[in-house]
């Protein structure tokens, strides 16, 4: 009788147990209400311009009208500064969305990766593709604004020529900072 009262109990507490203290598994949260499918940007460090982004999902296609700049050497030495306009397009994919937390602010981000060409036009002109690791940002509460960094490695192709030297293929680091206003 005594050990058919403890199993009784032990069955009990088990099944009490797995009913009531059953933990339910955490629900990813829904970051869907960040962002939106298109928004128009403001970008600095690779070309000073204006970039028009379109999401899809996790895809996010790109296309700006730039400022980029040109420096131009002679024996090792600077020797004069350019700047021309530059097209650019690219195609990201970002991950999922995570929540980080920091002591004040709460962030929402994405991590992908960023593939892109730019196009220097005019007397200078020069195919530059590049790859990079990209984040975008939100702050919690801020769900029509976003900050994007993107730190990668650029290959520049010139296509001119300067002082009667053919220009050579380059491989450069590149960083791009972006400030994204999305339109509902």
């Amino acid at each position: 009788m005594f050990q058919k009262n403890i199993l009784l109990c032990c069955l009990y507490f088990t099944v009490a147990g797995s009913l009531f203290g059953q933990s339910t598994p955490t629900a990813t949260p829904d970051y869907t209400g960040y962002g939106g499918k298109l928004s128009i940007g403001i970008s600095i460090f690779d070309g000073f311009g204006v970039p028009v982004r379109y999401y899809a999902g996790s895809n996010v296609l790109e296309a700006g009208m730039y400022m980029g700049g040109v420096l131009l050497y002679e024996n090792n030495t600077l020797k004069d500064y350019r700047t021309e306009p530059m097209l650019g397009a690219g195609y990201s994919y970002f991950g999922s969305r995570f929540l980080k937390e920091k002591k004040r602010r709460d962030k929402i981000r994405a991590n992908g990766i960023a593939l892109r060409v730019n196009q220097l036009l005019g007397d200078f002109s020069t195919t530059i593709p590049s790859l990079s690791w990209a984040q975008e940002t939100f702050r919690e509460g801020r769900r029509n604004r976003s900050f994007l960094f993107e730190l990668g490695i650029q290959y520049l192709l010139p296509n001119f020529t300067y002082l009667e030297v053919e220009a050579r293929n380059q491989v450069g680091i590149r960083l791009r900072c972006q400030w994204n206003f999305f339109l509902k």
